[in-house]
């Protein structure tokens, strides 16, 4: 019972803010064709590329296997493999429903923070990427057909074609399309894995003792965000669902800096999509890429712990909160309904 009051409790706080950002995801996907992006993106080489590619990619609301199968449409409109590179690292990391989730459950500097890092880590590695593969070719852009989608939260990006990639104009009221993808589409994406950062949230809240972590790494901040990418790498949880994941961790005594490691690790790197990666930009590039996911998240770490003391207590005191209002149990209610809903529609 206690399991679930924690797992309904940390759905609540975030629930009015998750409304509000699928709402805002919806605009974006509906007001802007993905056909677009990918010429906008495709069309600029070097360095600029890899700039547009990043700026563009940040607020989109797509996971990092779901970014894979876009990333066909950028090599075909001519991008380059570092464009595709800082495509690849900074859209998983954060998307404009996962910014508002994190001020729910952490405070306004992770808020900030997370899109930041997206953008410095994004631009600093595709820079890297395009300056080791600038003299190499672009490669067989048959190796694409490989970067399907398995994951759970894959349907939007890869599982049907529409109306604006296939140069037709949609039809509709745009409010209801709106409607539709924000609420339907793109919450029906992350609410398994949400479900799951619920659920990992909730047991650590109620199994796992009080400053278990400070304990546990001895203080040491090296030693906490090195663990941090070694479990981030292997595991795959999409920027929404780490939250709540990230907001126990701090409850429970590991640093603000370390769980940062976490939220930028885990969404934009996995085991599983490295291969499909090495075959779009190289294994040099690969190398690369990750390389600078890693060291990029350890030294934004470094910046968020270095932060004045009272700004690094509001952010743990943020993680800790427990007190549920009337109105963000609507939300919840609200956001249950349609989660049910739109797995109903699928069904």
């Amino acid at each position: 019972m206690e399991l679930l009051l924690s797992f309904w409790n940390v759905l609540a706080m975030m629930a009015p803010w998750l409304l509000a950002g699928f709402f805002l995801a919806g605009v974006v996907s509906v007001l802007l064709p993905r056909a677009w992006v990918v010429s906008a993106m495709g069309r600029a080489k070097g360095w600029r590329g890899v700039l547009n590619a990043v700026l563009i990619g940040a607020p989109l609301p797509i996971c990092s296997c779901g970014v894979l199968p876009m990333t066909t449409g950028l090599k075909k409109a001519g991008a380059g493999k570092g464009a595709i590179a800082g495509f690849l690292i900074a859209t998983p990391q954060t998307g404009l429903d996962s910014v508002l989730a994190t001020y729910a459950l952490m405070g306004p500097v992770f808020a900030v923070a997370r899109p930041l890092a997206a953008l410095a880590t994004g631009l600093l590695g595709g820079i890297a990427v395009d300056a080791l593969t600038r003299k190499e070719g672009d490669g067989d852009v048959a190796s694409e057909r490989h970067a399907h989608c398995h994951c759970c939260c894959c349907h939007h990006t890869s599982g049907k074609t529409h109306d604006s990639d296939a140069g037709e104009t949609p039809r509709g009221n745009v409010f209801l399309r709106i409607f539709r993808t924000g609420y339907f589409e793109l919450l029906g994406e992350v609410s398994r894995p949400l479900a799951f950062g619920l659920a990992v949230s909730a047991v650590m809240t109620v199994c796992v003792p009080a400053n278990c972590f400070a304990t546990a790494f001895g203080g040491n901040d090296w030693l906490a965000m090195l663990a941090m990418v070694l479990v981030g790498f292997p595991m795959y949880v999409c920027s929404t669902a780490s939250i709540p994941i990230a907001a126990s961790l701090v409850a429970k005594g590991l640093t603000p800096g370390a769980a940062f490691v976490f939220l930028m690790v885990g969404p934009a790197i996995n085991a599983a999509s490295l291969a499909t990666v090495s075959r779009l930009i190289g294994v040099r590039a690969t190398a690369a890429y990750a390389l600078v996911i890693a060291f990029g998240a350890i030294a934004c770490g470094i910046g968020v712990n270095a932060l004045p003391s009272e700004t690094v207590s509001g952010i743990s005191a943020a993680a800790g909160q427990e007190g549920v209002t009337a109105l963000q149990h609507v939300a919840a209610v609200v956001l249950t309904l349609l989660v049910a809903v739109g797995l109903f529609r699928r069904k």
